[in-house]
């Protein structure tokens, strides 16, 4: 049996289920601890797997699911991509975006890079880094030096970004190392986002990046963009990658443990 990932996009978050199956490419899967009602009123579907060392995916609709066993018909050709995104964690993060234009992309380019850095070298990413080889009478010190840490960051956050103007609140739904995945009110492909994660609003992931959308769902109360980096440091995109890896790996050892 091969491992492979069915992504479901409702009309308010977007899940990444565990599936296996005999033959990927067959559309016939195994879901893995998961709830089949999650599949009927989805909006969209994305089967993925690997095919020896390369990464294919496809459109697809539900025609049957019974005890686990779903199956699917493709409605898009199945497309080879880049791996990273096959790697791809859920999240209800709060971040802020801003929709802009090509010709500002240098501009927020450089923004990304500045804010990221300042990111990396605040106190707040430095206990991050200690807290896991720290002993258990340590962490609640250091977590509570987490939170201090993080409300001069908002503040610091606000003076130095002031500059960023028409910022909107939006959820974050998935991300990747190729990519996120994000509300808007609207959105078509091509459009560029930039987007910043900030202590203010989490004390997981903190990055600024901008995307571009590559997909665009409609939802009853905007959009769902599916987007890829349009500009990430590599420092950042390699941070990212090995959150999304902790995660993911997180959950696989949650459904084993359940089965």
């Amino acid at each position: 049996m091969r491992l492979c990932k069915l992504i479901v996009i409702s009309s308010d978050k977007v899940q990444v289920i565990q599936c296996r199956s005999e033959n990927p490419a067959s559309f016939v899967v195994r879901l893995a601890g998961a709830d089949e009602s999650d599949l009927t009123n989805a909006l969209y579907l994305r089967l993925e797997w690997y095919d020896g060392n390369i990464f294919h995916m496809a459109v697809c609709e539900l025609v049957s699911a019974d005890k686990g066993n779903v199956t699917l018909k493709p409605v898009s050709e199945v497309l080879r991509k880049d791996s990273e995104q096959f790697h791809i964690i859920e999240s209800f993060d709060t971040v802020e975006s801003k929709k802009i234009s090509p010709e500002r992309l240098p501009e927020y380019a450089q923004k990304t890079d500045n804010i990221n850095r300042r990111f990396r070298n605040s106190l707040t990413a430095q206990i991050k880094n200690m807290l896991s080889d720290e002993p258990i009478s340590n962490q609640f010190l250091f977590k509570l030096l987490l939170q201090i840490d993080g409300k001069l960051d908002e503040l610091l956050a606000h003076k130095i970004d002031g500059s960023i103007e028409g910022l909107s609140d939006c959820t974050l739904l998935a991300l990747s190392g190729g990519g996120l995945y994000f509300t808007a009110d609207s959105a078509h492909p091509g459009d560029l986002f930039y987007l910043q994660s900030t202590p203010k609003y989490t004390s997981n992931l903190i990055f600024a990046a901008v995307c571009r959308a590559v997909e665009v769902i409609k939802t009853p109360e905007g959009v769902v963009v599916m987007s890829e980096f349009a500009h990430l440091d590599e420092t950042s995109r390699d941070g990212m990658v090995h959150f999304v890896f902790e995660k993911e790996r997180e959950k696989l050892k949650r459904i084993r443990a359940n089965v």
